[in-house]
């Protein structure tokens, strides 16, 4: 392995243990075997070596925001509103990309405090809040009746959903376990947005 590689690794280790901001750069340099100034040869900062470990669940985040919105609008538009409710894909997807490499989710998500990330749960909802809306305004405009929601509220419930998807990280819950609780989760959300929403 190259070096870069090693000290991944190994920060990795300690940011899972630790935590970003407890993490010490020390450690990680004599878990490499090397000394913290050929450290700063390989990454400015602690927070540079942060950004490294959890880049590729930071893509695949994006990746996943963007693509969930096209097929799931693709989906309404073809089959109609309700094909959209009774879809459940995204379910599966969301757990199968927490689970690809649970422990790089736990770091982003739960060990990221003193980092850009720290918020990052809140940056996502945010974007799918705002599809949500985006897709509202289209389907109104086509003549779908739909309840004028506060945006405040929306994000509100939002943020409830998906950080009950993401108990299943903090908790270190099986795959099984997750796939059962997150069907659980959809079930019970999908029917009270559909009141909420009014569509």
């Amino acid at each position: 392995m190259k070096t870069k590689e090693i000290i991944i690794e190994k920060a990795r280790e300690e940011f899972l243990e630790k935590g970003f901001q407890e993490a010490s750069l020390r450690k990680i340099a004599n878990q490499v075997g090397i000394t913290a100034t050929a450290l700063y040869r390989h990454y400015s900062s602690k927070e540079d070596i942060f950004e490294a470990v959890v880049e590729l669940a930071v893509k695949e985040w994006e990746a996943l925001c963007v693509n969930e919105e096209i097929r799931q609008t693709g989906n309404a538009r073809k089959n109609g509103i309700e094909a959209m409710w009774r879809d459940d894909l995204q379910t599966k997807t969301m757990v199968d990309l927490i689970y690809k490499d649970f422990e790089i989710q736990k770091i982003l998500f739960f060990r990221s405090k003193g980092t850009k990330y720290e918020n990052y749960l809140h940056e996502l909802v945010t974007r799918v809040q705002t599809a949500t809306l985006k897709f509202m305004k289209e389907i109104e405009e086509d003549g779908v009746a739909i309840n004028h929601v506060d945006e405040k509220e929306m994000h509100l419930i939002l943020s409830a959903q998906y950080s009950a998807l993401l108990e299943m990280v903090d908790h270190d819950f099986s795959y099984d376990e997750a796939i059962h609780y997150a069907e659980t989760i959809s079930v019970f959300f999908t029917e009270g947005w559909r009141k909420f929403l009014g569509f």
